[in-house]
């Protein structure tokens, strides 16, 4: 599903600052699979996250969707195949829109023509029944703007905005950190569920390592722009955070640093 072959980015070059965020990163992703993310600052995880959107193009190296290469298509040709959900709840959305305007929107790029007419009974029913679905009260408040919801109503319209038309791919860019600890809770069982329903090819960025291993189906760790670890589901199978701290100490020939990491199970 996804192919990432021997990705390489450098920023500044030539500069004081050159830095080189991707170091012939290699990552294979089969359909269904939903792989958590974890490193330090500066691992590169953010940074593969915009490599497969095309925020940039890669140095060298190759990207491939579903058997497409879209190494050099442009973001917004690649949006139409990934859906990305962002950290702060007001990226992805048009705050001053209402909700139903928002979703609206994003079902529009895959299902209407440029000039076809405004919002549908129809698809009004459509968004009603699938914000229902979310457990949040917000098919009762579809004329609300989405700058007037709180973080987590937020988070709930941007992920159904990105999963409306199943994407090829769905990228979770710490999707929950931003909210406190009950509604992260809240956020993350209906993300499973999305994902699951779906049968989502799905990458999610976290902090929080305990999240990352009782989290979807297998677990990568960054460190200086490549993968250090690759644990699939069944060697994750009992694993503790001990057990993975360890094996990155063995990998990367030092200590974890965990200045941003949440490692409260109870945190999402």
């Amino acid at each position: 599903m996804l192919k990432i072959e021997s990705a390489v980015k450098t920023f500044f070059k030539g500069t004081p600052q050159e830095h080189t965020a991707l170091r012939g990163l290699s990552l294979h992703l089969k359909p269904g699979e939903f792989v958590t993310v974890v490193g330090s600052n500066g691992a590169g995880k953010s940074t593969l996250f915009n490599a497969i959107c095309g925020s940039f193009y890669l140095d060298a190296g190759a990207v491939m969707l579903d058997g497409k290469d879209i190494t050099y298509q442009p973001d917004f040709r690649r949006a139409k195949m990934i859906g990305r959900v962002f950290q702060d709840p007001m990226m992805g959305t048009a705050p001053h829109l209402t909700i139903e305007e928002n979703l609206a929107l994003a079902y529009s790029r895959k299902h209407k023509l440029p000039l076809a007419p405004a919002i549908t009974a129809k698809e009004t029913d459509f968004f009603r029944e699938h914000l229902a679905a979310m457990g949040m009260g917000l098919e009762d408040r579809m004329k609300t703007k989405v700058g007037l919801l709180s973080g987590g109503q937020r988070q709930v319209v941007t992920l159904l905005m990105c999963t409306l038309s199943t994407p090829k791919l769905l990228l979770l860019d710490e999707h929950t950190a931003a909210l406190d600890p009950q509604t992260s809770e809240k956020i993350m069982e209906i993300t499973n569920r999305i994902v699951a329903e779906n049968h989502l090819t799905t990458m999610m960025i976290t902090h929080n390592l305990n999240a990352a291993l009782r989290t979807g189906t297998r677990t990568i760790m960054m460190d200086s722009g490549q993968i250090i670890l690759d644990i699939g589901e069944e060697e994750r199978r009992g694993m503790t955070l001990d057990d993975l701290l360890r094996m990155y100490s063995q990998k990367a020939g030092g200590e974890f640093d965990n200045d941003r990491m949440l490692l409260n199970k109870d945190n999402p």
